[in-house]
């Protein structure tokens, strides 16, 4: 798509979605009418919708200073508000803040790693100028993303201890540390045949640790969101609000935009709910050119649809 067409594209997505009819006939407002149930009471806060910038990694290369800040500008122009980081492109902490602050965002959330395996003493200081970074963005959470294994309880064990030895270095910097799931950790078991992320539920600090559920890896984990929603809504403030193509596949890694996709949201959302405006609802698609194949402005029309579709939702 040359330029011009493309601007011409992106001006018709915003407040229309044009994007969201590009990407499928079941529009979000369709989806939202046939899960929202209850009446319309709920609906998700303009103020909490946001994207996590991996899903737009494609368009923001490294040290490609216009890209990002041409990506940050069209998500505020687009409505989203929010933004969850995914490094800092090359570029300082400081840098990336003005751009975000410029384009009418706010970084609410970081995916912000530590050492996982060193000694203690040896890690802290390197994790203190990460916190350092987070701090410079903003942000109210940091959080630790995925890790490479291994999966099994004794490891699970050592990495709840961890988290709070984190998570207590994260509250000393006035942030909130959190943890994001993937699908290993609710397909592993322990030897009493529960899933290895309970380890971390129950051996964190709950003041210290929350917890940021994919909701798309979780399914494909074969656990239910709603179960882990509703025993402790509060411990989970952050959703990766993330769409599966197959509802009868649920093992199966597949990703589709979010609201013509196949996960209930309506029903979790419900389940999460204790107050509406304790949440932020970060949209997240791992591989956009899967549902816009070939297409050059793939990630504008995921970040569009999801965008339309949270806004349409309720429960």
């Amino acid at each position: 798509m040359d330029d011009v067409n493309r601007r011409r594209f992106l001006g018709a997505a915003i407040g229309t979605g044009a994007a969201a009819a590009a990407a499928g006939a079941w529009t979000p407002a369709a989806r939202a009418q046939q899960g929202g149930g209850g009446g319309g009471r709920r609906n998700v806060p303009n103020n909490r919708i946001g994207i996590q910038l991996y899903s737009l990694r494609r368009l923001m290369p490294n040290n490609d200073r216009q890209a990002v800040r041409r990506m940050f500008n069209w998500l505020g122009r687009a409505g989203y508000t929010e933004v969850e980081m995914a490094g800092y492109y090359g570029f300082t902490a400081q840098q990336v803040r003005n751009w975000v602050d410029a384009a009418g965002l706010r970084a609410v959330s970081g995916h912000d790693g530590f050492d996982l395996n060193a000694p203690d003493g040896q890690w802290e200081a390197a994790y203190e100028k990460t916190l350092e970074g987070a701090k410079t963005m903003g942000q109210q959470y940091t959080g630790l993303a995925w890790f490479p294994g291994p999966y099994t309880a004794d490891y699970f064990h050592h990495l709840a201890e961890r988290m709070n030895k984190a998570a207590k270095m994260a509250s000393e910097a006035g942030l909130q540390f959190f943890y994001h799931n993937h699908d290993f950790e609710f397909s592993n078991k322990d030897e009493a045949g529960k899933p290895l992320y309970d380890i971390l539920l129950n051996e964190t600090d709950a003041n210290l640790v929350k917890f940021e559920l994919d909701l798309y890896w979780i399914v494909v984990g074969g656990e239910s969101p709603i179960d882990y929603l509703s025993r402790d809504p509060a411990r989970y403030p952050l959703y990766h609000v993330k769409d599966k193509t197959w509802k009868d596949r649920p093992n199966e890694q597949d990703w589709e935009d979010v609201g013509p996709g196949a996960i209930d949201f309506p029903d979790i959302f419900a389940a999460g709910h204790r107050n509406r405006l304790d949440k932020h609802f970060i949209i997240e698609h791992d591989w956009p050119l899967l549902s816009h194949p070939d297409d050059p402005d793939a990630e504008y029309k995921t970040a569009q649809t999801g965008l339309n579709y949270l806004r349409e939702v309720r429960w």
